[in-house]
């Protein structure tokens, strides 16, 4: 085994030849590069498991382990994947190079060895592995940094939750108040519906990074659908009297649904809002419950607005994206998660939402649910 300083980068040079051993460590060592030469494929991961290398020559035809057996393993290795590997063979034939490649090759150089092509060769994938390396020292940075960023969101959004919670519940109980006159009640209505938005989205976001972690636990039990959206109807009553609109309840399945109440009370409450946006004064949101298939519930919530363009359906349960239901109809980024919220727990639960055409105007959103099986 023979080495030199290290200069442009090191070489691990792997033949059980030796005179071809020793005129290829001269060729990189000419070239500025240093070498490292091992006889054998088992010689070959031993040094490669003791050191870091930026490039490997290796041989084909050794006796023992031979050229392709010691790459495949040089793959599986921690950082092998990393390496450019290339095969020094006399042999030109096409079923060589297949082979060689799929056990994971990056170039060939023929026997004897041309000098002036192995440094060329090597400069060249030695370059090519550099600007690799630098790109994923880059992507796991941004990766650490993102990570940063969403833990401490997550932290702030959680420490804001109990003060609106408290906002919200004080604000409540003055606007109840009935000696409260204006101008003063229309600034506690502006405070409690501001609150109340506001808290939707702590608990949309609390929730939606415990589902991207996978930590979003379902307390499931048998819900009646008429019972819920009753309580949704009664809790949105002063919102729906503010906006001038109405909310009728219509056909109704007589299945119950398998599911978390609290998490599918809010899907409800967010479709329910995201529908009086776009509805007009006077207008109507429908929401109606039906079994479907062999052990199914689906829930619809339908506006009166414009409609949602075909081609933006689906995007509007994607992160930071909504659909602006306006004449244009054009999309723009923003940071209404509620969409993104539904769609998560509906999939937690092992269901579908979606959004339709509600005829003649308007949107249909759509959540189909798992209902409550009889055991015999």
């Amino acid at each position: 085994m023979g080495s030199s300083p290290p200069a442009l980068g090191k070489i691990l040079v792997v033949d059980d030849n030796r005179h071809n051993r020793l005129i290829a460590e001269a060729r990189l060592v000419a070239g500025g590069y240093s070498a490292v030469t091992v006889e054998s494929g088992a010689a070959a991961l031993a040094a490669f498991e003791k050191e870091s290398f930026e490039l490997v020559l290796l041989d084909i035809l050794m006796p023992e382990m031979d050229g392709f057996e010691t790459c495949r393993r040089l793959r599986a290795l921690p950082d092998g994947d990393d390496v450019p590997i290339v095969f020094l063979t006399a042999l030109n034939d096409l079923v060589t190079h297949e082979q060689a490649l799929e056990v994971g090759a990056d170039d060939f150089l023929g026997k004897p060895l041309n000098g002036t092509e192995l440094l060329i060769r090597v400069r060249s994938l030695i370059r090519i592995k550099r600007l690799q390396d630098d790109l994923r020292k880059e992507r796991d940075r941004l990766i650490q940094v993102q990570r940063q960023k969403e833990e401490l969101s997550a932290l702030l959004v959680h420490d804001l939750k109990n003060p609106l919670a408290s906002i919200l519940a004080n604000s409540n109980f003055v606007s109840e108040d009935p000696s409260l006159e204006n101008p003063l009640r229309e600034a506690m209505h502006d405070i409690l519906t501001s609150a109340t938005t506001m808290h939707r989205m702590v608990v949309n976001l609390l929730d939606i990074n415990r589902s991207e972690e996978g930590l979003l636990v379902l307390n499931r039990g048998a819900i009646d659908p008429a019972a819920l959206i009753d309580d949704l109807h009664h809790q949105a009553r002063r919102r729906l009297a503010n906006r001038d609109q109405q909310m009728v309840v219509g056909c109704m399945g007589s299945r119950k649904i398998d599911g978390d109440r609290e998490l599918i009370f809010r899907i409800l409450d967010n479709l329910l809002d995201n529908c009086m946006k776009y509805t007009p004064s006077r207008g109507t949101i429908w929401i109606d419950v039906s079994d479907v298939g062999p052990g199914d519930i689906e829930l619809r919530v339908r506006d009166e607005g414009k409609g949602i363009p075909a081609d933006y359906r689906e995007r509007i349960f994607d992160k930071f994206v909504q659909v602006e239901r306006d004449a244009r109809a054009h999309v723009r980024t923003s940071h209404g998660l509620g969409l993104v919220f539904c769609r998560l727990a509906t999939e937690a639960h092992g269901g579908k939402i979606w959004v339709e055409e509600n005829r003649p105007r308007g949107s249909s959103f759509c959540v189909r649910l798992p209902a409550v099986t009889s055991v015999c």
